[in-house]
C-alpha cells in the first residue's frame, strides 16, 4: 500500500504543479503590412495561435467570464502587433464613454501588460477602449504610474459580434534585453463594464502578493534589435497675462513668448536620458490652496508632466519631493527683513524658474535599476523702490542644483534592495544638504512573508557647522492569503531633516505598531455582498529625544462591495488616553496635552456605471473630558450626461469646535535674571467649506475640453486665549490680540487639448486665481464669497502652447 500511496501523492503533486503552470503564447513573425484599423482581416492573423482561456478576477475570482476573448500576437523588426477579438452577445450594450487620454470613464477596455525582463516587478501597460481612448502606464514595486506616456498605435471597431482592437507597439516604446531570442512576461486583461467583469488571460490569485509575478509568457520573438531611441519635443508657448493687486485702480497687462524642448535619448537598450530645456508647465493644474493653521507646511501634489512621468525610481522611500524643484523662494523672510524705511516692493517672483532638468533611468537584464536626476534652478530677486524712485534688488532665492541618484536591485521572489542619495547645492552661504537612504524588501520563497526596512542619514551643511540626523524602520509582514498582518517599529532622530529636497512633517519620533487584516474575496450573506474585509491596528509613539510618551491608539475598519456594486467603508479610531503634541506649541521642549478622542467615519459610493453617481463620507471626532468636537462632511455628485459630456460637483464642510492651537509667544524675564518663553494658545471655532465643479467634453478621443473651478473658504474665530503651562495644560492669561482669520481662494482652469499627431499636442489654457485674506472672520460663507469679488488681488492668463514630437526612428523609416 505504501508504494501506491506514494504514487498517488506524486500524481497529486504533479497534477497541482501542472495546473499552476503559467500559460505561454507564441508570437509569429510577419512580413505582411498590418493596417491598424481594428479589423483582424489580414491573413497573418490567422497564422498566429490564439490566447483564449480567460479567468475572472472581478467581481468574483476564478469564475469563467460570460464573454469570449481571443488574442493573437505578431511581430516584425519594428515592433509587436496585438489583435484581440472581444466577443459580446449584446454589442449594443457595450459601454464606451469618450474621454481624454489616460482618463478612463464608464467604458469597456482591453489591456496588455508587458514585463520584457521577467522581473516580476517592473513593466508596462497599454490599454484601449471601444471609443479608441488610449491609456498607458508603468508598473513597479510602488504600484502603477499612470503618468508615464509612450507613443504607440491602436484602433478599435465595434462589430456585430462584439468589438475588436489592433495594437502596434514599437520597440522604441519599451525596453527589452539584448538577446537573440526574447521571452517576455505578458498578460491580457479585458473589462466588461456593464457587468464589472475583469478577466485575465493568465489567472490572477488575489491572495498572492504581486501581479506581474503571476503573469504568463510570450515566446517566439527572435532576432530583433532595439532601435535608436532619439526623440525631441520642441514647444512654443505664448502668454497673455493680467493681474491686479489689492487697492489698485486698474489691472496691469503683460505678455510673454517662451520656447524650449524636451529631449529623450536611448543610451542603450535599457537606459534613457530625458531632458527638459527651459521648461514650461503652463498647462499644469492650479494648486488647491487652503488656510494652514498647523505647524507644518502644506503638501501640494505634483502636476508637472516631467516630474510625474517615469519617476518611480526617484520616489522610492519618500526621500524626494519634486515640488521642491522650481518651488518657493529659499530665503522666505529675506524680502521683509531686507526692506529699508520708505521702500516698497515692485516685483517679487514667487517661484524660481528652472534652467533645465535631466533624468537618466533604466534597468538592466539582471534587474539592476539605475536612476539619475539633476535640475538647475535660477536665482530669484525681488525689485524694490524708495521714495526717490531709486530701485534695487534683494535676493530671495540662490542659484541651486538639485540631484538624486538611485540604484535599485531586483532580487528573487519579488524582493528588492534600494540605495538612494539626494543632494542640494546652493550658491553662497545658503545651506547645502545631503540625504542617503537604504531600503530593503525581502520575501520568502513562497512570497508569503516579507521583511521590510528603511535607513536614512541626513546632513545639512551651514557655514562652520554640520547637522546630522537619522531614521530607521523595520517591519515583518505576512503579505499573501486572506489573512495578512504586520508588526514593526521605527524612529526619526530630532535632527533628521529631509526638507531641502524631500518632505517630513515631524521628526524626533519613535513608533511601534501592529496590524491584522482579513479580505474575503467571495460572495457572502446570500450573495448580497460580492467581497469585503476588515482590519484593526495598534500604534504607540514616543519622542526620540527625550523618550517621552506622546500617544497610543487603535483603528478598526470594515469594507464591502454589494451585488449592486455599491461600495461601503466604515471605521473607528480611538486614542488610548491623553496624547502629547510637541509640535503645535512651536517652542522646543514644550507640549500641548490633548484629551483622548474617538473618531467615527464612513464612506458610501453608489454604482459608478449609472449616469448619476453619489459618494459621501463623514468623520466625527469626539474628545473625552472636553467641550470640543469636530465634524467633517463631504458629498460628490457625478452626472454623465452622455458618452461625451460629464459633470462632477463636490462640496466639503468641516467644523472644528473649541479646537486648541498656537497663536503667539513672548520672551519674559525670570527671577534668576534670564528669560523664558510664554506660549499662548487659543480656543477657536473653525469652519471650512470647499466647493468644486469639473466638466469634461470630448470632441474625439484626441480632442477634449476640461473645466475645473474651485472655491475654498475658511473662517476662524477665537473664543478665548490661554497660557500654556509646563505640564501642557491651559492656564488663564490677560493676553488679548486679534487672531481671527478669513481666507478665500478661487481658481478656474479651462484647458482645451488637441493631440493633432502622435505625441504632439496643442493646448489652449485659461487660468484665473483670486485670493483674499482678512483678520476678521466674515459674517457668513455667502458674505465672504461676495467680498471675494471686491477689491482683492487676482491673476489671470491665457496661453497657447504647441508641442511637436519628433522621432528619429520614424523619420528614418519614412
Amino acid at each position: 500500500m505504501k508504494p501506491l500511496l506514494l504514487l498517488t501523492c506524486l500524481l497529486t503533486i504533479t497534477t497541482t504543479l501542472f495546473a499552476q503552470e503559467k500559460p505561454s503564447l507564441e508570437a509569429i513573425r510577419t512580413a505582411a503590412t498590418i493596417k491598424i484599423d481594428g479589423l483582424l482581416d489580414e491573413e497573418a492573423w490567422a497564422a498566429a495561435p490564439p490566447g483564449d482561456d480567460f479567468t475572472n478576477l472581478q467581481p468574483v475570482p476564478w469564475v469563467k467570464p460570460k464573454q469570449k476573448s481571443e488574442v493573437r500576437v505578431l511581430y516584425n523588426d519594428k515592433g509587436i502587433y496585438v489583435g484581440a477579438s472581444l466577443y459580446d452577445a449584446s454589442p449594443d450594450s457595450i459601454l464606451m464613454e469618450l474621454t481624454e487620454r489616460d482618463d478612463l470613464g464608464n467604458t469597456d477596455w482591453f489591456a496588455i501588460s508587458l514585463d520584457p525582463y521577467n522581473s516580476g516587478q517592473n513593466g508596462f501597460a497599454f490599454l484601449t477602449t471601444p471609443a479608441n481612448v488610449q491609456f498607458d502606464s508603468q508598473y513597479s514595486t510602488d504600484g502603477e504610474d499612470a503618468n508615464w506616456d509612450a507613443v504607440w498605435q491602436s484602433k478599435s471597431v465595434v462589430t456585430a459580434e462584439g468589438w475588436s482592437v489592433e495594437y502596434f507597439i514599437p520597440y522604441s516604446a519599451i525596453r527589452f534585453p539584448k538577446t537573440n531570442e526574447q521571452e517576455w512576461t505578458i498578460n491580457f486583461v479585458r473589462n466588461v463594464q456593464r457587468n464589472r467583469e475583469k478577466s485575465f488571460w493568465t489567472a490572477i490569485d488575489p491572495n498572492i502578493d504581486g501581479y506581474l509575478n503571476q503573469c504568463g509568457r510570450l515566446t517566439g520573438i527572435r532576432n530583433v534589435k532595439a532601435p535608436a531611441r532619439i526623440q525631441a519635443t520642441p514647444f512654443l508657448a505664448v502668454y497673455g497675462l493680467r493681474a491686479r493687486s489689492a487697492g489698485a485702480e486698474k489691472a496691469s497687462n503683460g505678455s510673454s513668448v517662451t520656447g524650449g524642448m524636451d529631449v529623450k535619448v536611448g543610451l542603450s537598450e535599457a537606459f534613457t536620458l530625458d531632458m527638459t530645456l527651459i521648461p514650461d508647465f503652463g498647462e499644469a493644474r492650479s494648486d488647491d490652496q487652503i488656510l494652514n493653521l498647523g505647524p507644518f507646511e502644506q503638501r501640494f501634489d505634483e502636476q508637472r508632466a516631467f516630474f510625474t512621468e517615469g519617476t518611480e525610481l526617484f520616489n522610492k522611500g519618500g526621500f524626494f519631493y519634486s515640488r521642491r524643484v522650481g518651488g518657493g523662494n529659499y530665503f522666505g523672510n529675506a524680502l521683509a527683513d531686507g526692506l529699508l524705511e520708505g521702500e516698497t516692493v515692485v516685483d517679487n517672483p514667487q517661484r524660481a524658474k528652472l534652467y533645465n532638468a535631466t533624468k537618466i533611468s533604466g534597468r538592466t537584464a539582471k534587474g539592476t535599476g539605475i536612476g539619475f536626476f539633476n535640475a538647475v534652478e535660477q536665482a530669484n530677486y525681488a525689485t524694490v523702490i524708495n521714495a526717490e524712485g531709486e530701485t534695487r534688488e534683494i535676493q530671495t532665492n540662490p542659484l541651486t542644483n538639485y540631484n538624486v541618484a538611485v540604484i535599485d536591485q531586483n532580487l528573487k521572489n519579488n524582493s528588492s534592495v534600494t540605495l538612494i542619495n539626494t543632494n542640494v547645492l546652493r550658491e553662497g552661504a545658503a545651506a547645502d544638504a545631503n540625504v542617503t537612504g537604504l531600503l530593503f524588501d525581502l520575501h520568502n520563497n513562497a512570497n508569503k512573508y516579507a521583511i521590510r526596512g528603511k535607513l536614512g542619514v541626513s546632513q545639512r551643511f551651514l557655514p562652520g557647522t554640520v547637522n546630522r540626523g537619522h531614521e530607521g524602520a523595520l517591519r515583518l509582514e505576512k503579505i499573501s492569503g486572506n489573512w495578512t498582518w504586520g508588526i514593526g517599529a521605527g524612529e526619526e532622530s530630532d535632527t533628521y531633516d529631509l526638507n531641502d529636497l524631500g518632505i517630513i512633517f515631524a521628526n524626533n519620533e519613535r513608533n511601534a505598531g501592529a496590524v491584522v487584516r482579513y479580505n474575503h474575496r467571495k460572495p457572502f450573506f446570500n450573495g448580497f455582498f460580492l467581497n469585503g474585509g476588515a482590519g484593526t491596528d495598534l500604534s504607540y509613539s514616543t519622542l526620540y529625544k527625550p523618550g517621552k510618551f506622546t500617544g497610543a491608539g487603535t483603528e478598526t475598519w470594515v469594507y464591502a462591495q454589494t451585488k449592486h456594486f455599491w461600495n461601503v467603508n466604515f471605521w473607528i479610531e480611538s486614542n488610548l488616553g491623553d496624547n502629547f503634541d510637541y509640535f503645535e506649541p512651536r517652542v522646543k521642549g514644550r507640549f500641548l496635552r490633548n484629551p483622548g478622542e474617538q473618531t467615527f467615519g464612513g464612506w458610501i459610493g453608489t454604482d459608478s456605471r449609472k449616469p448619476i453617481r453619489l459618494s459621501t463620507n463623514a468623520n466625527h471626532n469626539r474628545y473625552y473630558d472636553a467641550d470640543r468636537a469636530d465634524l467633517y462632511l463631504n458629498l460628490n455628485v457625478r452626472w454623465r450626461a452622455s458618452d461625451r459630456f460629464s459633470l462632477n460637483a463636490g462640496v466639503f464642510r468641516g467644523r472644528e469646535r473649541n479646537e486648541v492651537g498656537y497663536v503667539n509667544q513672548q520672551k519674559v524675564p525670570t527671577t534668576e535674571g534670564g528669560t523664558t518663553t510664554d506660549v499662548f494658545m487659543g480656543k477657536r471655532n473653525v469652519t471650512s467649506i470647499e466647493t468644486s465643479l469639473a466638466a469634461k467634453y470630448s470632441f474625439t478621443a484626441n480632442m477634449t475640453l476640461n473645466l475645473r473651478a474651485r472655491h475654498y473658504w475658511s473662517g476662524v474665530t477665537y473664543t478665548s486665549f490661554h497660557r500654556l503651562t509646563e505640564t501642557g495644560t491651559l492656564a488663564a492669561t490677560d493676553y488679548q490680540e486679534n487672531h481671527d482669520q478669513d481666507f478665500d481662494a478661487f481658481n478656474v482652469d479651462l484647458i482645451y487639448r488637441w493631440r493633432f499627431a502622435p505625441g504632439s499636442d496643442l493646448f489652449l489654457v485659461y487660468k484665473s486665481s483670486i485670493t483674499d485674506f482678512d483678520r476678521q472672520r466674515a459674517e457668513s460663507y455667502q458674505k465672504s464669497f461676495t467680498d471675494l469679488w471686491q477689491d482683492t488681488p487676482r491673476n489671470g492668463s491665457v496661453s497657447l502652447k504647441v508641442v511637436y514630437w519628433l522621432d528619429y526612428a520614424s523619420l528614418v523609416g519614412r
